[in-house]
């Protein structure tokens, strides 16, 4: 009977967690990390102390959504480039969805980043996070230069890193400007090709076998010498 209620209890709290957690993206994609605890805990049908129980603080919990929250803005923008046949369609879906579509799931992490300067403790969610996303950057685009023959401009994993710190730059931009940005989200794009440096070349070369698997952080290459 013991075992049975410690059972019963260990799932009641994953549940509560899991309550917490989802109310708390939700809050949080709607106003930022300004958001209180009360307002996360009446979403979640939760009390203020469980946040605390198994968050440790309103920071922890905001670093957690921002981190799961970019990983889930590349997937998405993953699939929604998985259609394209050239490599410029694909970085151009890629990067659009990302400044676009995800802009707020990445925004996020970009906040919990600044915020963590402050909090020393929550570092190695951010640290892990951008491994994981500099990692599934190194491993496409070693898929990629099977495809096109190309070389790359500088190490494979400087390229991936060069990816993200771009569009990280960029959606810090898109929340200090608002609306005004996606008027030139064209525009931002195009930042996005220049500063990846990709030939253009490259850029019309078709992709062979179609996106069978995912491209993400395709960065900039050059003519093998």
């Amino acid at each position: 009977m013991t075992s049975a209620n410690g059972r019963g209890t260990r799932e009641a709290g994953k549940a509560t967690r899991r309550a917490l957690l989802s109310a708390a993206t939700e809050v949080f994609v709607e106003q930022g990390e300004t958001a209180s605890i009360a307002q996360i805990c009446q979403r979640a049908g939760a009390y203020p102390n469980q946040v605390t129980y198994y968050f440790g603080s309103k920071e922890q919990l905001f670093v957690e959504v921002a981190c799961a929250a970019v990983l889930r803005a590349g997937r998405h923008a993953e699939d929604a480039a998985a259609s394209a046949t050239t490599v410029r369609e694909y970085t151009n879906t890629l990067v659009s969805s990302l400044l676009g579509a995800q802009a707020r799931n990445v925004e996020l992490f970009t906040t919990a980043m600044l915020l963590v300067s402050r909090r020393a403790d929550l570092r190695d969610s951010i640290s892990d996070t951008l491994r994981t996303l500099h990692e599934r950057g190194e491993e496409a685009l070693m898929r990629t230069l099977v495809r096109t023959g190309w070389q790359l401009r500088a190490e494979i994993g400087v390229e991936a890193k060069a990816f993200w710190s771009a569009i990280f730059g960029l959606i810090v931009q898109k929340a200090a400007t608002g609306p005004d940005f996606d008027d030139n989200l064209e525009d931002a794009v195009a930042v996005i090709f220049t500063n990846l440096q990709i030939p253009e070349q490259v850029l019309d070369r078709t992709l062979a076998g179609g996106l069978d698997t995912p491209l993400t952080s395709f960065a900039a290459t050059r003519p093998a010498t």
